[in-house]
Formats: C-alpha cells, sequence, structure tokens
C-alpha cells in the first residue's frame, strides 16, 4: 500500500507539501497540487484518517445519546443524524444511556477529552451534573441543558392543538391523555397543557394518566394496556404517544369497542408503525428529517467556531389522517 512518501516521490515535492495539499492548508501551485493528485491516483493512495484527524485536532466523531436505540422513535431520529453527519464527513457515536446517568458521565467525559467533536443529546442532563467546565460543542433535541445549549425542538404546543381539534371534531367528551408527571421539566409536555386547556375550554372532561420514567421500551405498552383497560368503557377519546395510542387500540379490539365509532384514537410522534397496523393510527407527525438536519448543521456551526447560534430552533408538525378518529 502507497504511503505519502511514495506519493511525495512521485509528484517530485516534500512530504510537507504533499500534506498541505490534501488536508487543504497553505498555499500550493495549481500545477504542483495537480502533480500531487495525479500521483495519489495512480498510486492508489489511501491517506491515513487518523492522522489527519490528529493534524486537525479533530477525532472526526460527533456522540448521539438518546434514552434507548429500542424506541422506534429515537432509532429513526438516529439514522437521520447519522445520514446527515455523514454528508459532513463526521461518524456518528451512538451512546444509549438509558436510565445509566453513570454512562452519561462516561460519555462527557469522552466529549471532554476529544475522543468527540460535539454531542447532540436527546437526554436529559443528570442530576448534579456540572457542564459549565465542558469548553466542547453540545445539542439538544427535546431537552434543556441549559440557557446556553442549544435546544431543537418540534411545534409541541401546534402539535397538542392539531390532537385537540381532531377529538373535538369527532364529538369527544370525556378524554384521557397520556402523559409524562407535569413536574417533568421537559418541553414536549407543551403538548399536554394545551390540549387540556383546549378540551376544558370547551366543556370537555379530561382525564390525565401519568406514565411511568421509563416509556423508551416495549414493556411500557404492557403498562399502558393494564392502564388502558380500567377506562376503556369510560373514555371516547384518548390522547398519547403513539406505542400508547398503537397499545390502546389493540386494547379495544379485545373488549370489542368500535373505533372510531365508539372510542377515537389520536397518537402523537408519527413513527412508521402507525402506518402499517391496521386501521392506520390518526397521529401528529414530528419531522424527524429536519430535526436531525437542525441539529447536525447546528453542531457543524460550533465545531467550525461559530458565534452566534440559533440557541432555540422550533420544527412543525405535521397531522397524519388515519382510521382512529
Amino acid at each position: 500500500m502507497a504511503s505519502i512518501r511514495d506519493v511525495a516521490l512521485k509528484a517530485g515535492v516534500g512530504i510537507g507539501t504533499v500534506s498541505r495539499a490534501l488536508n487543504g492548508t497553505g498555499y500550493i501551485a495549481e500545477e504542483t497540487k495537480k502533480k500531487i493528485l495525479d500521483a495519489v491516483k495512480e498510486l492508489e493512495y489511501v491517506p491515513n484518517e487518523l492522522a489527519q484527524n490528529l493534524y486537525r485536532k479533530r477525532s472526526g466523531f460527533v456522540g448521539v445519546m438518546v434514552p434507548d436505540l429500542e424506541h422506534p422513535f429515537f432509532s429513526g431520529l438516529t439514522k437521520y443524524i447519522e445520514n446527515e453527519l455523514y454528508k459532513h464527513g463526521y461518524k456518528c457515536m451512538t451512546c444509549g444511556v438509558d436510565k445509566k446517568f453513570l454512562k452519561q458521565e462516561e460519555y462527557l467525559e469522552m466529549l471532554q477529552r476529544n475522543v468527540m467533536d460535539g454531542l447532540i443529546s436527546c437526554v436529559d442532563l443528570a442530576v448534579d451534573t456540572d457542564i459549565s467546565n465542558i469548553r466542547r460543542p453540545i445539542v439538544c433535541m427535546d431537552r434543556s441543558w441549559g440557557p446556553n445549549v442549544a435546544n431543537i425542538h418540534s411545534d409541541h404546543r401546534r402539535g397538542g392543538l392539531m390532537a385537540a381539534e381532531a377529538l373535538l371534531k369527532g364529538g369527544c367528551q370525556k378524554v384521557v391523555q397520556f402523559m409524562p408527571m407535569p413536574f417533568d421539566n421537559w418541553g414536549f409536555l407543551e403538548r399536554h397543557k394545551v390540549f387540556r386547556e383546549r378540551m376544558e375550554g370547551e366543556g370537555r372532561s379530561v382525564l390525565e394518566v401519568y406514565t411511568p420514567t421509563d416509556r423508551m421500551v416495549f414493556e411500557y405498552s404492557d403498562w399502558v394496556k393494564q392502564e388502558c383497560a380500567r377506562f376503556i368503557d369510560y373514555a371516547d377519546g384518548i390522547f398519547a404517544d403513539d406505542i400508547a395510542a398503537i397499545t390502546c387500540l389493540k386494547v379495544a379490539r379485545e373488549h370489542q369497542i368500535d373505533v372510531p365509532g365508539k372510542l377515537k384514537i389520536v397518537g402523537y410522534d408519527g413513527i412508521p408503525l402507525t402506518r402499517i397496523i391496521h386501521p392506520t393510527i390518526t397521529t401528529v407527525c414530528q419531522n424527524l428529517p429536519e430535526i436531525a438536519k437542525r441539529c447536525v448543521n447546528t453542531i457543524m456551526q460550533e465545531i467550525e467556531g461559530a458565534k452566534l447560534i440559533e440557541l432555540e430552533q422550533i420544527v412543525d408538525v405535521s397531522f397524519q389522517e388515519g382510521g382512529t378518529v
């Protein structure tokens, strides 16, 4: 396998000149540059990526912390982020932290040690974790890590209103919504707040069922199934994340309750599974490709040293018509 020394000999230049030509640093005459590129092509020289990254003081990796890759929303988001990073010449280092905050600390240490050039986080910052001493790029998706950390998220307010309007149009009077505990400081709680306000503003009853903190695994659907069975004969409308919405549809079928005749269901997220089952789940869709693009573009700006970063970026949502409303 050809080395950089072989390329230099073939082109009749010094090793440093070859290095500058390949790294795009410093002035090199066009004629000399052409000789070097011709030599690279003829010798089929493959640059040492690790050496190039060390020269640039970069690792070539961006970390992506997600709660759990088992959840289709985060596995889909990670796929789009990985594709976007690749366009910028970066590799994706996926970090599934679940509820193991020790793992989060380890990944933050890797960021601090320059093992990663930046970090995109889709998880909460562990309690008592201080990131003020980390002078490396961090971007959050739907989480708040502080006033100086960029946060990209969906327009949850509009999403909550979309869900409410669908159930109001369907004539629902007694609605149940699955949601995290209200003291959780997450931006996506806005959708549940505006949903309740809109429904109650029209004189409709809203029963809130608080979900467990671990909502990222499919065992969550077993918990939803038990809870749903308790009020399935009471409610005529349900608003929940897609996994819970699909589970409630299953419970309704088991209890021989007509959907959407007697019970109407609206989901949230827009995961592909909602379009595979029958009937298709009526749901509010988050734009994963756009969210991923914004996250990557922002982390790239930070890596390149941009001074002005848009700290809050809101991505529009869309409504998927289905057969559950």
